[in-house]
């Protein structure tokens, strides 16, 4: 496979028992052709990025299965991943959380950690060095992973010796040589893991690249507290990448409890309303390219006032001429033709009658739209809108795309 047509979505590094066989994978960050990781641990947002991107490519870029196949994921988590409770996005029976050797222990962190394990999450400590401050998560963990690089027997069994009443598993990482395996094998170690033996496989694939203004509307949506289910599908439905990954998320984490999704509803209903937010918060976070700052505008300058023209001449959906002015520049988004990405989405034919050819009520409104944008002020002497309305909508279309792009730090 040519990597320069590929992008490397992650890396796996194989985890062995005593009789050498795979007992789990860690998954590992990769950027884009970097085989190496590269993320600063001490860095909280690279942190958090690593692991929204490892999470995203496995639930929605490549198959879980293809990747672990039966075997369980180590995957690092930050404080605030865990704090914020990320980890039980995923399913239980699929991975362990690794609590990397940086992270800050507190109260609440470790009242996520005792959360997490009743909920029947198992625990993993990344690099352990014995501190007390960590006995808490020492009580609850699952496994205690020690790094040996360049350690001798001696100061392998002075890491150890703290260790003498741990009730779980533990595990020599960095294991660089045969000697250090063996002794790591003598010492009572249950697992083991460095490049002696397996060194960190990559997997490639095409990204699926979701962007800022995409996901926006979703965004907005996903936060108004009153959301029913219908707007909330909707929603999502009018980004179809984004659909199609919540689709394979929930797919993906209940297809490992016997239940499969065959609807967004379903999914939707399944994963939760929480749920779905963060999912789409992580995409959010996880993606790699955003439109221009002036498409941006102008597509939530577009969507604004359709939809403050549609309340001030009373249609019954302002909802969809909010919609119809956010997919008037999808074209420009996306890259490809109007006509061809809408008839690879379910839209009305009042949506895609307006969209394509300025078609009854949503197409007038938009067509206002677009006029007033373009500065086409003769057409509107036969308008059923006042001028001031469209002057006032416009106007407050470009308050609320500077309050968006504010907010997005565009």
């Amino acid at each position: 496979m040519n990597l320069a047509q590929q992008h490397i979505l992650l890396a796996r590094q194989s985890i062995y028992d005593k009789k050498g066989r795979v007992f789990a994978y860690e998954l590992l960050y990769r950027n884009n052709s970097e085989q190496q990781s590269n993320v600063d641990n001490s860095n909280e947002l690279a942190g958090i990025q690593a692991t929204s991107s490892v999470i995203s490519q496995l639930f929605t870029n490549v198959d879980i299965h293809s990747i672990i196949n039966k075997k369980m994921a180590f995957i690092n988590f930050t404080y605030r991943d865990i704090v914020n409770k990320i980890p039980a996005l995923l399913p239980k029976e699929r991975i362990f959380i690794e609590v990397l050797e940086t992270i800050t222990v507190d109260q609440a962190l470790i009242n996520a950690l005792q959360e997490l394990h009743h909920e029947g999450y198992k625990i993993a400590l990344d690099d352990f060095v014995w501190h007390e401050d960590w006995i808490p998560l020492v009580d609850i963990a699952d496994i205690i992973k020690l790094d040996v690089l360049d350690q001798s027997k001696e100061d392998i069994m002075k890491q150890l010796l703290p260790l003498k009443h741990f009730k779980g598993k533990l595990l020599a990482e960095k294991i660089d040589n045969k000697k250090q395996f063996k002794c790591c094998v003598d010492l009572g170690f249950d697992y083991f893991q460095g490049f002696f033996l397996n060194r960190p496989d990559v997997f490639t694939g095409q990204a699926i690249v979701e962007n800022k203004a995409q996901v926006l509307r979703v965004i907005t949506e996903l936060n108004k507290d009153d959301i029913s289910l219908d707007i909330l599908e909707n929603a999502i439905l009018e980004v179809p990448r984004l659909s199609y990954r919540i689709l394979r998320i929930s797919n993906s984490v209940y297809y490992y409890a016997g239940r499969k999704n065959h609807s967004l509803t379903d999914a939707i209903f399944r994963l939760g309303l929480n749920k779905v937010r963060n999912w789409t918060n992580m995409l959010l976070l996880a993606s790699g390219t955003d439109p221009s700052p002036d498409l941006l505008e102008r597509t939530l300058i577009r969507a604004k006032m359709c939809e403050l023209l549609a309340i001030s001449t009373h249609y019954y959906n302002p909802h969809a001429a909010y919609t119809v002015g956010i997919f008037s520049t999808l074209d420009g988004m996306l890259n490809e033709s109007l006509p061809s990405l809408l008839a690879k989405i379910q839209l009305s034919d009042d949506v895609n009658n307006a969209l394509l050819y300025y078609e009854g009520e949503l197409g007038q409104l938009l067509k206002y739209t677009v006029d007033y944008e373009q500065a086409r002020f003769n057409d509107f002497d036969d308008a059923q809108v006042p001028r001031r309305k469209l002057s006032e909508s416009y106007l407050k279309g470009i308050l609320y795309a500077n309050g968006v792009l504010k907010a997005l730090n565009y």
